[in-house]
């Protein structure tokens, strides 16, 4: 691969680099990219790529492809361009393709036919994104695709999120339904309800299932509160809000109170801003707080709300003002929180 330049990406605090690789480098290191990520787009029917695939053979110059990679390594320092070059040759394995697949793909059957005229010394351009953290990659793929048919900016998140995080490695179960038939085992999260929780972090919002709203327009609504709130550079990011999950799951109290995914929602996106208040904070101390929350919360009359959306908008109300609130005892807890539901 031969890169040309690199420039820092101030809102991702990244880097975005432009270059080409040959045909040949392309089909044997980029095309097996194409279907190891449960993300990436289904094949489109090949007859759609059909002209590209005749143009290519005649010396088109295929349209850029999008690659990029999550590392910390060389942000701390501006990288060079034999930096970002030794970054790709080292992990070009561990990349993804952001943009290119259906052309990938289209090469991909090109290179099999044995008579086909590819040049594989002709040269395809690439773009190169390098990020620090999975969150701010998901950001810009959301910046980058909102409104692109057929996959939605959540359906997006939603796919990247389970591959990319290794929920279990933060000393958190999973299980997902499709997997166990819907039997949820003894003190594991639903791996969806971490999704959710995943996207109401990046969003900033618990209003992810509000049934009156066409669901299309709400997945837009939420890609667009994602690119108004981009993440905070603060130093956390959503792994760490799981190792925070991980720690406060050693009181089984805690730990089943956040397997309710309204609970989990609402607590997730406090933490967003509020995450080094909780960070170190010991384990009982909030196990104390969640008591009080939820003899407060008992006092609220269930038949005048509705039970799943105000869990998670109190949640998040309780825990993002939790300086304030947490002196107060359970029947003036009640008060702020009736108030506010």
């Amino acid at each position: 691969m031969e890169i040309f330049a690199v420039d820092r990406d101030l809102v991702i605090d990244g880097y975005f680099a432009t270059g080409r690789v040959t045909y040949k480098y392309a089909i044997d290191n980029l095309i097996e990219l194409t279907d190891k990520l449960h993300f990436q787009r289904k094949l489109q029917n090949e007859r759609f790529y059909s002209r590209l695939e005749i143009d290519i053979q005649e010396g088109c110059i295929m349209p850029a492809i999008t690659i990029a990679f999550v590392d910390d390594v060389v942000i701390e320092n501006k990288p060079t361009i034999k930096q970002i070059n030794e970054l790709i040759s080292v992990r070009i394995k561990n990349s993804f393709i952001l943009d290119g697949i259906q052309r990938l793909n289209t090469l991909k059957r090109i290179a099999k036919k044995e008579t086909s005229k590819l040049d594989t010394e002709r040269f395809m351009y690439v773009n190169v994104i390098v990020c620090p953290s999975k969150d701010n990659l998901l950001y810009r793929m959301v910046t980058l695709n909102n409104g692109q048919k057929p996959m939605t900016a959540r359906h997006q998140i939603e796919m990247l999120a389970s591959t990319l995080y290794e929920f279990k490695g933060f000393g958190i179960d999973v299980y997902s339904e499709k997997e166990t038939q819907g039997i949820r085992p003894k003190r594991a999260f639903k791996k969806s309800d971490l999704i959710n929780a995943y996207i109401a972090f990046l969003s900033n919002t618990t209003n992810l299932d509000n049934k009156k709203i066409i669901e299309e327009k709400l997945d837009e609504l939420v890609a667009r509160k994602i690119i108004e709130y981009k993440l905070p550079n603060v130093g956390y990011d959503f792994s760490s809000v799981l190792q925070l999950l991980g720690r406060l799951s050693q009181s089984e109290y805690v730990e089943t109170w956040l397997r309710n995914g309204n609970n989990l929602m609402g607590f997730v996106v406090a933490l967003r801003t509020k995450f080094l208040e909780f960070k170190d904070m010991p384990v009982d101390q909030i196990k104390a707080a969640i008591e009080k929350y939820e003899t407060a919360f008992k006092n609220i009359n269930v038949s005048k709300i509705k039970l799943s959306r105000e869990r998670r908008k109190l949640a998040a109300f309780y825990f993002s003002n939790f300086e304030s609130l947490s002196h107060l005892d359970s029947d003036e807890l009640t008060l702020e929180i009736g108030e506010e539901a």
